[in-house]
């Protein structure tokens, strides 16, 4: 949305901004799911023959580009990846288009696509420190709703920040074993995200009309809503990985590949 609305404001042509879903553009029938990949390409070549900037937004690439010879039931990355490959530098020129694709699991995406002269132009976006939380909660939190009584919002969101990035046992999610052997605290602040700061706004929220549906009182958000939504999507975050494999956790959670080798839960007796 951010690379939209920049297009947008920062050209006077106006820019073309083309949103594909990746896992829209699978399709069972053979040859389609190529043939939505040249589609694609010609419309972007076709808005870029007039002058103006085009932009190809893929997103969740890995779904669309894994690494050929992975798949355990299919093999259709065999040919979409070298369909993409050829639109993005084959012998049709692709000039004035840039191609961003974004995905939490670049170890998926076939290192071809990756390669130099592709899209091969990393950015990592690292989970948001305080200061970043506390602009993603103002975002969802401000001072138009109803709140608590003698409260602003940047005073929740402040009181919210500091309870999230706590580094104490009340915060504590897991221990995790490196391939050294050696343990370290994994926090609530390692794995939270601006998807995750949301939820436990939202959370509050559906708290604060339940209290006013049960009380007849006017809704109204408190510190202590939050601190309970923060509680549940803590809590969750550590029930969900009680089982969960070590590796593949280590990856979603955005630890660096092969770095964790065992997990252990906050609050679990057993030791190494």
């Amino acid at each position: 949305k951010a690379v939209a609305h920049m297009l947008a404001e920062g050209t006077e042509s106006g820019g073309v901004f083309l949103s594909v879903k990746g896992p829209e553009l699978l399709n069972k029938f053979v040859g389609e799911s190529e043939r939505l990949i040249r589609l694609i390409f010609a419309r972007a070549r076709e808005r870029a023959a007039s002058g103006r900037p085009v932009i190809v937004f893929i997103d969740e690439m890995d779904s669309l580009l894994r690494t050929r010879g992975s798949g355990v039931s299919s093999d259709v990355e065999t040919t979409i990846v070298p369909q993409f490959l050829a639109e993005l530098d084959g012998v049709e020129q692709l000039d004035n288009v840039m191609v961003i694709g974004a995905s939490n699991r670049v170890d998926m995406i076939d290192p071809a696509v990756l390669r130099p002269g592709r899209l091969d132009v990393k950015i990592r976006v690292d989970r948001p420190g305080p200061r970043q939380a506390d602009d993603i909660i103002r975002h969802y939190l401000t001072d138009d709703l109803p709140l608590e009584h003698g409260v602003d919002a940047h005073a929740l969101a402040r009181v919210l920040v500091g309870d999230i990035y706590a580094q104490d046992e009340h915060r504590h999610v897991c221990d995790v074993c490196d391939e050294h052997g050696q343990w370290r605290a994994v926090h609530m602040s390692d794995v939270v995200s601006g998807a995750m700061l949301k939820n436990i706004v939202d959370r509050a929220k559906t708290r604060a009309v339940k209290a006013s549906i049960e009380t007849g009182a006017a809704a109204a958000l408190s510190v202590d809503m939050l601190a309970m939504a923060a509680q549940e999507e803590f809590r969750e975050s550590v029930d969900a990985i009680l089982d969960a494999d070590p590796v593949q956790w280590s990856r979603i959670a955005g630890f660096e590949s092969g770095s964790v080798t065992r997990i252990r839960p906050a609050g679990d007796a057993r030791t190494a």
